[in-house]
């Protein structure tokens, strides 16, 4: 289009369009309208909302009918042709937009569980910047609300992340009627953006009782009492032997006398695997408090967000109390750097648009300097696994053959079996559940089956990727328990499910309620949550190792306001594909260089970055370095990095891996259909790229590392070569602004790793070590 999308604003706002913004989304190719190489393949487009006035609509769409007739656009208009080059169709926002499929799947679940009671619902508006234009269009849906015999329950406006929306209940008949035909009453309104079922988050109660009381730890005393760990979630049993003195609990609505013992499962397990991880594995308790804020209420069947408020709105009022207060009181938790989000809602799972509660939390991280760890979900629905035909034919095949055939399943099924929001926010890091449990020995009793050979494997139930606009998620996979599958199904094709049940065959071991009361009880649990809770607590063992002077850490004077992003990057740092990056890559399709990009993306969205190896950045091994740097860089700047080298590598052939990872938050522009704003990148500074390891790895694409907040690449090598660049590695970290215009600093933190084969006898850390206590700027700013 000649021009630039300013210039189109422009002409839009003259003919009277309030930009609300402009969202990508995929349509199906037309006879006139599909791309020429492959004539099958969706088209990739971007759709502009606005809500006119009838006079602005009716203009538009007599442009749009002058350009589909071949006239001359009136004077002044002429760009419009242009557009409309790029456009299948014109035409205003209507039902089959506002109520997207999977409400209708959420609606028909709500009536079919409640079919005579009055339903909830969410409503979306249009955001506008005028403040008395929100409030003119809420009330004209409330009028609407009230006239169907329905009532408002709640109602919140968040203009940071353009957020307008309300909770109401209508009578079921109307939802019905909504189900049936979308072309009625509310669907029609113009104020309205979306219809949804309300967004949950909820746990129901295991269904067995197979745990037993264990005994207590060592006491370890509390380093300090700054809390730098948040839990989001249910009320813990805080006077549980694995809990007690541990929990600083944030309770501003008095739960704790409404919420029975029995039923604080979710909340007791997610604090117990942070602060102990998993009791089998005997690790250390964290030497801090964990700071807790219920945000669920105990229900008939188990727990679950509130049913009268938003969610989005429970959440970001939860984290500014802690951040920053509530009205006259101070905040409740400021030191909080990393907050667990082991919470997802299955009525959202992710379909190309940004969900509300994932641009709060990109928001949040940005604004208030933390790191959320946020769970990707648990997709529980049967597989068919088509080479297998009967139970037998299962039976009879080896593990590696079970393996292949189910991968290849999950991976054809990759477009219903995404990530549960709000684990597409692109600044928190995601985390899937990995194959892997303590409770596993390796049997399991009849007619359960080991879907995987190891634990590299994301668990079967552990929802894929990727996010929005293709970003990388999950980020990272933790333990979430070997889960195993039965065969629900044999027929024309086979049919397996994940077991629910019985996690003490393969699950992890946290603190639990006991039905009883007692203060002991442990039980077995398994999930993205769990590994969530892991991730938490692997990020904290990070913290508290950076911050430790008198264990030799040479950071433990870092500026606070880096510290999530610091986690950030080590976090993903220490994390690979591994053996089984190589066997997928070999299985997944399509085949040869064109298909490069598509397969490490099919294997990303299981994968992620890899299970990290949180050991191997906390340790000081003689074969390998770690570097740390953090600052701030703003758009079309790039810094240059001076990295001294091993010494001993000069010249000599040996084995050795070098990783780089770079992590941001950005700031986020929900208006816009870049959405992240700053795009940071690192990149070779010398002739050579990466010279020292030229060789990538077996991990995602380099075109898929940059999309997202995290940038993350490792290369290995065995070739002798010889240095340049006086012994120092040259790297460049440049940042562009991608959705709108911006120029604010954007903070990062990077980490470079240097590893040779043990053979080669060089003593990596200490030369470098050596090299860093000459007088070298660490970074030069200069201009991209």
């Amino acid at each position: 289009m000649e021009g630039s999308l300013e210039d189109f604003y422009a002409q839009a706002r003259d003919i009277g369009l309030e930009y609300l913004g402009d969202y990508e989304d995929d349509f199906e190719p037309s006879p006139d309208y599909y791309d020429q190489k492959q004539p099958e393949k969706m088209i990739s487009g971007r759709i502009y909302l606005a809500m006119p006035s009838v006079q602005a609509i009716q203009e538009l769409l007599s442009l749009w009918a002058r350009y589909k007739s071949s006239q001359r656009m009136p004077n002044g208009k002429a760009q419009w042709t242009e557009l409309f080059k790029r456009l299948m169709d014109v035409r205003p926002w209507g039902p089959q937009d506002r109520i997207p499929p999977e409400a209708i799947t959420g609606f028909r679940e709500d009536l079919e569980r409640n079919p005579d009671s009055p339903q909830p619902v969410e409503i979306e508006f249009w955001f506008h910047e005028n403040e008395a234009a929100r409030t003119s269009a809420f009330q004209r849906v409330q009028r609407e609300i009230v006239a169907l015999g329905g009532r408002v329950i709640d109602h919140a406006v968040i203009p940071e992340i353009r957020y307008d929306a309300a909770l109401v209940e209508i009578p079921a008949r109307h939802v019905e009627t909504l189900i049936g035909n979308r072309n009625v009453s509310l669907a029609q309104s113009d104020e309205v953006m979306f219809l949804r079922p309300q967004s949950v988050s909820k746990f129901d109660f295991k269904e067995e009782d197979s745990g037993s009381d264990g005994e207590p730890g060592a006491t370890v005393e509390l380093a300090d009492n700054l809390p730098i760990a948040a839990l989001l979630d249910g009320l813990p049993v805080q006077n549980h032997i694995r809990l007690a003195s541990r929990l600083i609990v944030d309770d501003p609505e008095g739960l704790d006398e409404n919420y029975p013992v029995s039923q604080r499962e979710h909340g007791t397990e997610m604090a117990s695997l942070i602060i102990h991880g998993d009791l089998n594995r005997g690790g250390q308790p964290l030497p801090r408090p964990l700071y807790v804020r219920p945000v669920m209420r105990p229900t008939p069947s188990g727990e679950r967000t509130p049913a009268e408020r938003l969610l989005v709105d429970v959440i970001y009022q939860a984290v500014r109390r802690m951040k920053v207060g509530d009205g006259d009181e101070p905040a409740t938790a400021p030191s909080v750097v990393i907050v667990n989000l082991s919470l997802a809602d299955d009525r959202r799972p992710f379909a190309r648009l940004m969900s509300p509660l994932g641009r709060l939390l990109d928001y949040l991280s940005n604004e208030y300097k933390v790191l959320f760890m946020v769970s990707a979900g648990n997709i529980l629905d049967r597989l068919p696994v088509p080479p297998f035909r009967t139970s037998a034919e299962f039976e009879a095949a080896t593990p590696e053959e079970r393996e292949s055939a189910i991968l290849l399943a999950l991976n054809a099924h990759k477009s219903v079996r995404t990530l549960y929001s709000p684990a597409e926010s692109v600044n928190s890091l995601t985390i899937g559940g990995a194959h892997a449990g303590s409770a596993f020995t390796g049997v399991l009793p009849a007619d359960w089956y080991d879907p995987f050979t190891d634990g590299s494997l994301p668990n079967i139930a552990s929802a894929m990727g990727l996010g929005f606009r293709k970003v990388i998620k999950p980020d990272l996979l933790f333990d979430g328990g070997r889960t195993p599958v039965s065969i629900v199904a044999a027929g024309d094709e086979l049919v397996i499910a994940p077991l629910r049940r019985g996690a003490r065959h393969f699950g992890l071991k946290a603190a639990q309620p006991s039905a009883i009361g007692g203060t002991r009880y442990e039980d077995f649990t398994w999930g993205t949550s769990v590994a969530t809770a892991l991730g938490t607590r692997a990020a904290h063992q990070i913290y508290d190792t950076i911050v430790d002077a008198d264990g030799g850490s040479n950071h433990a004077d870092a500026d606070a306001a880096f510290m999530p992003l610091i986690l950030k990057a080590l976090l993903v740092h220490g994390a690979s594909w591994g053996p089984k990056g190589d066997m997928l890559d070999q299985t997944f399709g399509p085949r040869g260089q064109g298909g490069y990009v598509a397969r490490r993306d099919d294997i990303t969205r299981l994968l992620g970055y890899g299970v990290p190896q949180i050991e191997r950045v906390l340790d000081c091994a003689q074969n390998q370095a770690t570097l740390l740097g953090y600052g701030s860089i703003r758009p079309e700047e790039a810094l240059l990095y001076r990295i001294p080298l091993p010494g001993g590598l000069d010249g000599v052939r040996a084995y050795r891996v070098m990783t780089v990872t770079l992590a941001w938050m950005s700031p986020v522009n929900p208006r816009h259909q870049g959405y992240r704003m700053a795009a940071l990148d690192v990149s070779s500074a010398s002739e050579d790229k990466f010279w020292i390891a030229p060789e990538r790895a077996c991990q995602p694409s380099d075109k898929s590392v940059v999309r997202g907040t995290v940038f993350h690449e490792k290369r290995a090598g065995d070739l002798a070569t010889v240095f340049n660049d006086d012994g120092y590695l040259l790297l460049r970290v440049s940042c562009r602004a991608t959705a709108g215009l911006f120029n604010e600093a954007v903070p990062y933190a990077l980490a470079v790793s240097f590893e040779v084969g043990v053979d080669a006898g060089i003593d990596v850390y200490e030369e470098v070590r050596e090299a860093l206590t000459l007088p070298v700027p660490a970074a030069v700013r200069l201009n991209a």
